[in-house]
């Protein structure tokens, strides 16, 4: 009797952006019923290779073999038609629809909307049990914690029939609660028959909850392991090709004067609720401190306000000899010119503009700066041998500084 054909097969996948080799002759087998990791340092064609999948981009080459038969895949329509959903990096959610309409929109296959609501609210109840992904069909999707926006993309892809889920760095953004809920919502879907692909950089994940781990490098495919005898030094040495230490050695701290001084700081919302409340924290050169906790508990707020992107109520922040207090109006051009740079918690939405160039986000908040420009004028080529200058000591990939942003991995 003949082996069972795989649930997706790839046969020499070739991608090329202009210059840069994304993906090359990649062959890739999942099994059925499987949870199939895919790791690799940021830039390696994972997101990419999983989006041809998806059909987002085509291959220049190769073939794509559906359950042992060959398909077309060249929209995510074909792909939904196939049996292949996709939970992106980045969740694709319209903020002020509630999680039914959320889950219906683009599926409503009725003629009238209160048919197809009806429809997939019966739906929804029993994908819900099956799975463990319980949540209010009615809750507005703006309202809801990150993990839960995230079951309503598993939701919408199930409601579509996925048999096979994509999930793009699943766990980047969520809680370790939350990361844990993911894993057994990953195994019930392994238990009724679906098959997971994974994508992530994360060992640890891949090691305790993947079946088989494909590694790549730099376009390639260069490894495909069982995960059960592979082990996160042998993965780690495959993904940067060469001994990796796992662990840091810390040397102890030299800490020098007081950078940052935060004295009594209470900053409230719009609605007069506290969301700092008499914060004090002292920061001195040559440290790295952590701010832990839940997520919703102030962090956010704290770093924003430190980046002058709120108001104060009350209190005092000092940032080396200048001092923000109370009164004073939110001003973020102030806190870069006292050189204090903010990575946000959301990039895509509060850091970047995701149709700029590389070389045009570089460059937001300082484009008022004279080497920038002067007036309404920029000075293009200096901006871009900065951003190229940039891009190679930081190993940014692919190294085009006029690629769209959107086109860059989430890395």
């Amino acid at each position: 009797m003949p082996a069972p054909a795989p649930a997706i097969e790839l046969r020499g996948i070739d991608k090329h952006f202009g210059v840069v080799h994304a993906n090359r002759a990649i062959d890739l087998k999942i099994e059925k019923g499987t949870i199939h990791g895919i790791v690799g340092e940021n830039g390696a064609g994972k997101s990419t290779l999983m989006s041809i999948l998806y059909g987002y981009y085509q291959a220049d080459s190769g073939d794509i073999l559906i359950d042992g038969e060959k398909r077309d895949i060249v929209t995510p329509q074909d792909a939904i038609s196939a049996g292949i959903g996709m939970v992106h990096q980045h969740f694709m959610l319209v903020e002020n629809f509630t999680v039914l309409e959320n889950v219906i929109l683009g599926a409503e296959a009725a003629p009238r909307l209160a048919a197809a609501l009806a429809r997939a609210r019966r739906s929804l109840s029993d994908l819900a049990r099956d799975y463990a992904l319980d949540i209010d069909p009615d809750a507005i999707t703006e309202n809801l914690s990150v993990g839960l926006r995230q079951r309503v993309e598993i939701l919408k892809a199930l409601f579509r029939g996925a048999e096979v889920l994509i999930l793009d760095e699943p766990t980047g953004v969520l809680t370790p609660a939350e990361a844990d809920h993911l894993f057994r919502i990953l195994y019930h879907l392994k238990s009724q028959g679906r098959t997971v692909v994974l994508i992530t950089h994360k060992l640890r994940e891949i090691m305790a909850i993947t079946d088989h781990v494909s590694v790549m490098r730099r376009g390639e495919l260069v490894a495909t392991r069982q995960t059960a005898e592979t082990s996160e030094a042998e993965l780690a040495e495959l993904m940067v090709g060469r001994n990796v230490l796992l662990q840091v050695e810390k040397t102890p701290a030299k800490p020098r004067s007081t950078v940052l001084d935060i004295r009594g700081l209470t900053v409230r919302d719009q609605n007069g609720i506290a969301r700092l409340d008499d914060i004090n924290l002292r920061v001195r050169g040559g440290e790295i401190v952590g701010i832990a906790g839940i997520a919703g508990n102030g962090q956010s707020e704290l770093l924003e306000t430190i980046a002058g992107m709120r108001p104060i109520t009350s209190g005092e922040i000092a940032i080396g000899e200048h001092h923000i207090s109370a009164g004073q109006s939110a001003n973020p051009s102030l806190t870069r010119a006292w050189s204090i740079a903010f990575v946000p918690e959301d990039r895509q939405r509060e850091g970047l503009i995701m149709e700029y160039e590389a070389c045009e986000n570089a460059i937001l908040g300082y484009q008022k700066q004279i080497r920038h420009g002067l007036g309404p004028f920029l000075r293009l080529e200096a901006i871009r041998a900065r951003t190229r200058r940039l891009i190679k000591a930081f190993d940014i990939r692919p190294p085009d500084c006029r690629l769209r942003t959107a086109n860059f991995s989430g890395g």
